[in-house]
């Protein structure tokens, strides 16, 4: 993700970048020629930076991120802004005590298909279904669950805006393996929707997509080919054999450019005050809370040499 962050920092007319960092000397040098910038392994050789984002992995975000914090700087934290509770909270407590904005890297939040869909809904959604399925990702060392289904967990709490009221899911974790590659669970919330959502990094194919039912629609999006279709049952038959009729649109996606620029812009309005610094952070405990409590507790040697499925609830 860095070098995905350094190509639209590149690419943007309303930052400019400034630095790449990296304890890997031969990495950072050729990242930043390839983005146009200095280089450098030393994490306090910002130079006239204003801002940062940290795309470095998940165990090193907190000590980062409140460090850079301190000194003034917005910081955008990749997801999970840390993988324990505690973190998220002193990070989010960090930004507030400095008035130093902070964001993270819920890049769905800016899909257009996403935006397309929040505008089309006419209801409370009474079910959330997404499933985010990748082939196998061998240099990824966070679990599933904060890798990828949390954007889907930060998706379903943003779109059924309600409290969660018991979060319960399984998780499956390779033999001989550290992490969880395997995560399914369901949210139910305080006013009765809920979110089935499961994330995979074990499939032969990549998949992105998210349904949306309300009491009078389903809206599907595929997330990877970037189209939304609206579905609505208008009547059945169950004379002859059952038949139904549905009506079907397809409305128009506006394509208002890549996500990850789409939140670069966010993140410079929140660097510059044009965006709401203390709304942002109201959004970014929720989905590290429930992330938290789907998060498999480590395996005894023997179940992890076996490969291990287990369960959580609460």
């Amino acid at each position: 993700m860095g070098s995905n962050h350094a190509r639209v920092l590149s690419e943007s007319t309303q930052a400019r970048l400034a630095v790449v960092v990296d304890p890997d000397a031969a990495r950072a040098r050729a990242l930043a020629e390839q983005a146009g910038c200095r280089w450098t392994t030393d994490s306090d050789d910002l130079g006239d930076s204003r801002a940062a984002v940290i795309a470095t992995p998940p165990e090193s975000h907190t000590e980062l991120a409140i460090r850079l914090i301190a000194l003034g700087l917005p910081v955008l934290v990749e997801k999970p802004l840390a993988t324990d509770v505690a973190s998220v909270a002193a990070i989010l407590a960090a930004s507030e005590v400095t008035g130093t904005p902070v964001t993270g890297g819920f890049v769905e939040r800016f899909n257009p298909v996403v935006r397309t869909a929040q505008g089309l809904l006419e209801d409370a959604p009474v079910h959330v279904l997404s499933v985010r399925h990748s082939p196998p990702n061998p240099r990824t060392t966070a679990s599933v669950v904060h890798d990828l289904l949390i954007h889907d967990i930060d998706l379903a709490l943003r779109l059924v805006g309600d409290e969660p009221r018991r979060v319960s899911g399984a998780s499956w974790t390779p033999p001989g393996a550290a992490v969880d590659e395997v995560a399914d669970a369901t949210i139910a919330f305080a006013a009765g929707g809920i979110a089935t959502l499961s994330a995979s990094r074990a499939s032969q194919r990549k998949v992105r997509s998210l349904s949306i039912c309300t009491p009078t629609q389903l809206v599907e999006l595929d997330l990877l080919r970037q189209d939304v279709t609206v579905y609505r049952h208008l009547a059945h038959d169950a004379g002859q054999g059952y038949r139904a009729q549905t009506a079907i649109d397809i409305p128009f996606v506006r394509q208002a450019g890549e996500p990850l620029a789409l939140q670069l812009q966010h993140f410079v309005a929140l660097a510059t005050g044009a965006a709401d610094a203390a709304a942002e952070r109201a959004t970014l405990l929720a989905p590290h809370e429930v992330a938290a409590q789907l998060v498999a507790p480590a395996a005894v040697p023997a179940q992890r040499a076996a490969g291990a499925v287990r369960s959580a609830v609460a």
